[in-house]
């Protein structure tokens, strides 16, 4: 249920970005990538351009991701971390 509030939460809390990714980590659910300056409508995610490791808020979301792919990802906050709630190829 937690997954679910946090993929489909209050849309002022999440922020959509397009990037690069650079490497991904299947084994500890992360994907490494450069992304935009981020910021949340409610104020709750405020960062500058940068390069970033993010958690995916479960491992099958990395699933057809791969270095070098154009994505669409979304983050919000989860369990008090900023993570990825969804991510899709753009190609």
């Amino acid at each position: 249920m937690e997954r679910l509030q946090a993929e489909r939460g209050d849309p002022a809390r999440h922020v959509h970005f397009d990037a690069q990714v650079e490497s991904v980590d299947r084994g500890s659910g992360t994907v490494t990538m450069v992304h935009p300056e981020m910021r949340s409508g409610d104020g709750s995610i405020v960062m500058p351009r940068m390069h970033m490791t993010f958690h995916v808020i479960a491992f099958s979301k990395l699933r057809g991701i791969a270095a070098g792919d154009q994505v669409h990802a979304v983050v919000g906050r989860h369990k008090g971390a900023i993570m990825i709630t969804q991510i899709r190829k753009l190609r």
